[in-house]
């Protein structure tokens, strides 16, 4: 048998990199979370047409007498939490093809905001785009900051927090290679290049999610049933008028308070009020101060710690944060019917519009008196999460991973990266029902489970409207303390296991969680059938959300 990177080597000269470097591969090994893999090579397309040789080469094996390999896409590798760039262990040789050189801007509409766009395009590419041109749109942010992939995140279906707050509704159409070497697009484009030549320009395409028939397009998020090579989305246009809404709830019991204050504003204005995050006492500690315990501590912060971080930083036990779009008088009476909405709920309610916080941001940045150095730290954090809330990439939610990292401090100056900084991080990311009774029980399931395992017990509840609640639980750890890893791995199967009784169920899993999901049931018997049907020799992430082999 021929070493497979040797024919890559010589099949894809000129139209694409092939890493073989050990060193060079490592770092797709990167794994925050623990995980571990094998990576034959890493290739890097520098063209549209290396993703269909690569394929060809896979799909003949035998007449190149080159064993079976699995291709692996990624966009930028940065999946922090999930898997990061680690390929999923199979029986095959995993070949990683790394496609953030593919970083074209392809197409974009100014008059209505529709932009299609490759792989490797980040939210600051995005972001600088459409700055530097002018063009009046905001970037589908996430707290993964800058440097993570806008198409990545979209078919993994990930959420943001500005008004388009669920990402892939505004995909739009997505393009690509199915495993055979064909290429993929929708039926609006296949006519249109029916009528006018292959590579028409189809406008609709761009602009009409549905197209005819069976909706395909959803069945290549979430799965490896396709090499995504562009998406179109649909961005959100900057509104003449945005403010954001800071609510604080001090009481111990006060959470029935905050969620009911959350209900009222989706019921009265949704549409006009993008997502809202509910975040708990120890979560906003955490974002306000260092780890009190010293950051290679395997230990929970007492409640004397947190209630002191909590007096320093004016930190309540409840925070609620929020943005209103819209016209100057649509956000005026919306600012208005949401100080009504809290009266009596909330204890303090600020809007960013307001005199005193901006008065606060113009006297801390003038003055360096020590005295102001908490509310200095808090105003840049609202400023920075404001800045998120208007499609401005950030890396304000960063630091988080990096609470448990003794080797590595985040750093704002500079991009963080909490894979190669080897910090520890999880996620339990599960949907909650949008019940006070329900998700009072989900509090009081993490809290009591966490601990146990010597993880802080950290909630945020994104509220992506009046009925669909997620809450992301953030299990930071250790990655060099081998106690602190296998910790953080038994409380996220606790918290998985205990949640499904409960009916909190993740809306996404990790690559090891992928493997463990039920093959006998019919959905994934269905999605397997599909998966077979359109890559029968598992050659695209055959594992990737795939459990049922037909």
């Amino acid at each position: 048998m021929l070493a497979i990177e040797k024919i890559l080597k010589e099949r894809l000269k000129g139209i694409a990199v092939v890493i073989c470097d050990s060193g060079l591969i490592a770092e797709y090994l990167n794994s925050p979370e623990g995980f571990n893999s094998t990576i034959t090579c890493v290739v890097k397309p520098l063209t549209i047409g290396a993703i269909e040789s690569i394929l060809n080469i896979a799909n003949n094996c035998q007449e190149t007498a080159i064993p079976e390999f699995a291709i692996h896409p990624l966009s930028t590798g940065k999946n922090w939490g999930y898997g990061s760039s680690v390929p999923i262990e199979g029986s095959k040789s995993n070949v990683i093809l790394d496609l953030s050189s593919l970083d074209s801007i392809t197409h974009f509409d100014k008059e209505n905001g529709i932009v299609s766009l490759q792989p490797g395009v980040t939210q600051q590419h995005l972001f600088d785009y459409l700055h530097d041109n002018n063009h009046p749109y905001m970037v589908p942010v996430t707290g993964a900051g800058p440097t993570t992939s806008i198409l990545s995140n979209a078919l993994e279906r990930g959420y943001g927090i500005t008004p388009i707050a669920d990402h892939f509704t505004s995909v739009m159409s997505i393009k690509g290679f199915l495993a055979d070497g064909s290429f993929y697009e929708s039926s609006l484009q296949c006519m249109s290049d029916t009528a006018n030549g292959k590579n028409s320009e189809c406008y609709v395409d761009k602009t009409f999610k549905w197209k005819h028939g069976p909706y395909l397009d959803g069945i290549f998020t979430q799965s490896g049933n396709m090499i995504v090579t562009e998406i179109t989305l649909s961005l959100a246009r900057v509104k003449p008028a945005f403010d954001s809404f800071y609510m604080r709830f001090f009481d111990k019991e006060s959470f029935d308070n905050a969620y009911a204050v959350v209900k009222e504003i989706f019921h009265n204005l949704e549409g006009v009020v993008g997502s809202i995050n509910l975040m708990d006492k120890r979560r906003v500690a955490a974002m306000v101060a260092d780890n009190p315990q010293g950051c290679g501590s395997h230990k929970v912060m007492t409640d004397e710690q947190v209630d002191a971080i909590s007096k320093h930083y004016d930190v309540p036990e409840w925070t609620l944060v929020g943005t209103v779009y819209g016209t100057h008088s649509v956000a005026k009476a919306a600012k208005s019917d949401i100080k009504k909405i809290a009266k009596g709920k909330a204890d303090q309610v600020l809007f960013s519009s307001d005199l005193l916080v901006r008065l606060g941001q113009v006297v801390t940045k003038r003055l360096s008196l020590p005295i102001l150095d908490s509310a200095r730290e808090q105003l840049e954090k609202l400023s920075a999460g404001m800045e998120v809330m208007q499609g401005k990439p950030s890396q304000v939610a960063l630091p988080l991973a990096y609470w448990r990292n003794p080797r590595v401090r985040p750093d704002k100056s500079r991009l963080m990266n909490p894979a190669k900084d080897g910090c520890g991080l999880l996620w339990y990311a599960p949907l909650v029902p949008a019940k006070v009774s329900s998700m009072k029980a989900f509090i009081e399931m993490v809290r009591s489970i966490t601990p146990k395992y010597n993880i802080e017990p950290m909630i945020t509840f994104t509220n992506l409207s009046g009925i669909s609640t997620d809450s992301t639980i953030p299990i930071v750890f250790d990655l060099e303390n081998p106690q602190a890893v296998e910790d953080a791995h038994a409380c996220l199967q606790a918290l998985f296991d205990e949640g499904v009784k409960q009916g909190f169920i993740p809306y996404r899993l990790n690559i090891q969680q992928q493997l463990e999901l039920n093959a006998n049931s019919t959905f994934w018997k269905t999605a397997g059938k599909i998966a077979h049907a359109l890559d029968p020799a598992g050659i695209i992430s055959p594992d990737r959300y795939n459990p049922y082999k037909p």
